[in-house]
C-alpha cells in the first residue's frame, strides 16, 4: 500500500512539473504574440478583470511571483496586505507596463518557478506553509499546502488565459491557442 502511495504521489508531482512546463511555454507564446499587436489593442480598457491585455498578462506572473513569495518567506505581498487592509487592490505599480518591463519580469518569474518546479520533491507537495495578512489586531496567520498553492497557480492561468482569448475573439483576432497535445508533440525529445 505504502509503495502505491509513493507511485501515485511520484506520478502527480511530474504531472504538477509537466503542467507548469506548459504554461510557461504557452505564456511565452501569448507574451510573443501580442507583442505583435497594435498599442491601441494591448493597451484598451477592456473593463475586464484588470484593464487591458498586458495588465492580464502582467497580473498572470505577479500571481507566481506572490505566491512564491509566500511559500518562500512567509510573508504575503504588499498588494495582498493592501487588499486584506483596505479591501481593494493596490495595483497601480502592475497597471500600464510596458512589453519591456512584463518582458524582464516573465523572465525572472520563469527562471524561479522552473527552478523550483525542478528542485520539487514529493514530500514537498505535503508540506504546508504560513504566510501572515495585515498587522495588530488585523493581524492573521493563513496556513495552505504547497499542492493547493501549486494547483491553485495552474487554475489562476487558465482562468485568465481563457479571459484573453475571450477579450481578443471580440476584436476578431485569433489567440495562440496551444493544445496540451500540440505542446507535447513540439517538446517531446523522444519524439
Amino acid at each position: 500500500m505504502r509503495q502505491k502511495r509513493a507511485t501515485e504521489l511520484a506520478g502527480e508531482l511530474i504531472a504538477l512539473q509537466e503542467f507548469f512546463a506548459y504554461n510557461t511555454f504557452v505564456r511565452k507564446k501569448y507574451l510573443s504574440f501580442i507583442t505583435k499587436l497594435p498599442k491601441k489593442i494591448l493597451t484598451k480598457n477592456r473593463e475586464a478583470s484588470f484593464p487591458s491585455i498586458l495588465d492580464i498578462q502582467t497580473h498572470i506572473l505577479d500571481v507566481y511571483r506572490c505566491w512564491f513569495h509566500a511559500y518562500e518567506t512567509g510573508e504575503a505581498c504588499e498588494r495582498w496586505m493592501h487588499r486584506y487592509e483596505t479591501g481593494k487592490d493596490e495595483l497601480s505599480d502592475l497597471i500600464g507596463l510596458s512589453l519591456t518591463q512584463i518582458r524582464r519580469i516573465e523572465k525572472q518569474v520563469d527562471n524561479h518557478v522552473e527552478s523550483a518546479m525542478k528542485n520539487m520533491t514529493v514530500e514537498d507537495l505535503s508540506k504546508s506553509f504560513q504566510y501572515t495578512l495585515g498587522s495588530g489586531s488585523r493581524k492573521k496567520i493563513l496556513i495552505r499546502s504547497v499542492r493547493e498553492m501549486l494547483y491553485h497557480l495552474i487554475e489562476e492561468e487558465l482562468q485568465h488565459r481563457g479571459e484573453l482569448n475571450a477579450l481578443l475573439w471580440q476584436d476578431d483576432i485569433a489567440p495562440p491557442v496551444i493544445s496540451w497535445f500540440e505542446w507535447k508533440k513540439k517538446t517531446d525529445v523522444t519524439g
